[in-house]
């Protein structure tokens, strides 16, 4: 919501164009083509295995690699699944929606984490948005509005090739 906060001020105050970044959320202002990166859920902080081009939106991003603990050789992230109180488990490390709200754009990239790509595909179309999906074993599925818009640099992680879907 910061960011939809945030396009409101700018946009009452004549800014036209501009970036604002809060957390995982982007604000994309104006027509000019922007382009983002999407970070490797299996690399560095700064490694991104693939790139968005985008203007005038909102873009968030859920995943399971930067809050977690590790205990008895099982990872625990923040993400939970309401219906079982356990950190989620949809077979998914990174899941980065595109809509045109902030608030939802959010809201979007964390169910989708829980749901799952299949279970997630129905929600998007409701709302409008487009997603990249990134699975545990590296596989990337990228939604039809997106594909012509999603410049792969790598495959994630340690996977010498990647296999891209579109839904």
């Amino acid at each position: 919501i910061a960011c939809d906060i945030a396009k409101q001020v700018l946009t009452e105050r004549g800014v036209s164009s501009g970036v604002v970044s809060v957390g995982g959320s982007l604000l994309l202002l104006g027509s000019r083509e922007r382009t983002i990166a999407i970070r490797d859920p299996f690399g560095e902080v700064n490694d991104s295995f693939a790139t968005l081009r985008l203007r005038d939106c909102f873009v968030s991003t859920s995943g399971s690699y930067e809050k977690y603990f590790d205990r008895d050789g099982v990872r625990y992230h923040h993400i939970l699944d309401p219906t079982t109180g356990y950190p989620a488990d949809a077979g998914l490390c990174s899941v980065t929606v595109v809509c045109g709200e902030g608030l939802l754009s959010d809201a979007l990239s964390t169910a989708c984490f829980v749901l799952g790509i299949d279970a997630s595909l129905p929600v998007l179309e409701r709302y409008g948005a487009e997603a990249v999906f990134v699975g545990q074993d590296g596989q990337v599925t990228v939604t039809d509005g997106l594909a012509d818009r999603f410049p792969l640099l790598s495959a994630p992680g340690t996977a010498s090739s990647v296999q891209i879907s579109t839904q």
